[in-house]
């Protein structure tokens, strides 16, 4: 078996982390391949490469960081169909699931097959004249330095489906549902639905609603009157004018995400967010 390892250099346990990590890794027989990128912080002794090889012959991915580092390494590994494991040296966690206590687990979870691996919806979005961007979380418009409303004209299907005014819309993924759709008020949805979630931002209509959309269907979003910018993952950033539009469709190959097999979408709902935790319990 063989690993490749992304880690985020300004978090400040990659340095020790990493290294103990592979250390665990080799006594078992597992091979391991870093990221060129990790090479300033930990020095020589490890093998590098550059992320058009970090993927030859690799069964697995270890991403060291926060959930935007998980993201990021969704979006090297796009197509190549590769389970992603990840560690969080962040703050929340939702991707990033194993703690930094549990790493010294996972070497022998690895040859024990203790570790499960599922997909989740991701999807291509492109504005106009720029190219397509993949996302796992979400897309985001927003009126971003404007200081005027934006209108937009939404369709579903190609089919018209209706119009808003609002501060921005958000079109999330399942796994995007607990980020910033949530933050604005949309639903919570669980990771193996095939759907998308679309939730405006400071709407300018009380009957306003997030909607649930099939994810077969393609969305299209027009600026009518602002100017807008398109924020992908929080990561890529494209300045839409009015006019202009944003196209998102399911992405053909979903994300993998291996994770250890006892833990469940509620116990990162009930340890992140408090989501149906007893208050009864809580307070005693």
């Amino acid at each position: 078996m063989k690993l490749a390892i992304i880690a985020n250099t300004d978090k400040e346990g990659t340095k020790t982390l990493v290294p103990e990590f592979v250390s665990l890794l080799e006594r078992e027989g597992i091979e391991t391949v870093l990221h060129e990128s990790i090479m300033p912080v930990l020095g020589d002794g490890f093998s590098y490469v550059s992320v058009d090889r970090l993927f030859d012959g690799v069964d697995m991915i270890a991403s060291f960081g926060g959930d935007g580092t998980f993201l990021h390494t969704a979006r090297l590994a796009e197509g190549f169909d590769l389970p992603i494991l990840g560690i969080n040296l962040g703050k929340v966690g939702f991707l990033a699931e194993i703690n930094p206590a549990e790493i010294d687990q996972i070497p022998q979870r690895l040859k024990n097959g203790d570790i499960e691996i599922f997909d989740r919806m991701a999807f291509c979005a492109a504005a106009s004249s720029h190219d397509s961007y993949f996302a796992l979380n979400d897309v985001v418009l927003d009126r971003n330095v404007d200081t005027r409303i934006l209108r937009l004209t939404v369709e579903i299907g190609g089919r018209y489906a209706g119009e808003i005014h609002a501060d921005g819309l958000i079109l999330a993924t399942p796994t995007g549902s607990t980020a910033h759709s949530m933050a604005a008020g949309g639903p919570l949805v669980m990771p193996e639905c095939d759907v998308f979630v679309l939730t405006t931002i400071c709407p300018h209509s009380l009957t306003m609603r997030p909607m649930i959309v099939d994810g077969s269907k393609e969305i299209k979003i027009t600026v009518v009157e602002g100017l807008a910018r398109m924020a992908v993952d929080g990561q890529s950033f494209v300045t839409v004018d009015a006019g202009s539009s944003v196209t998102v469709v399911k992405a053909a190959s979903p994300v993998r995400v291996a994770r250890f097999n006892e833990k469940t979408y509620f116990d990162l709902l009930h340890t992140r967010l408090n989501w149906g935790v007893s208050l009864k319990l809580k307070n005693a």
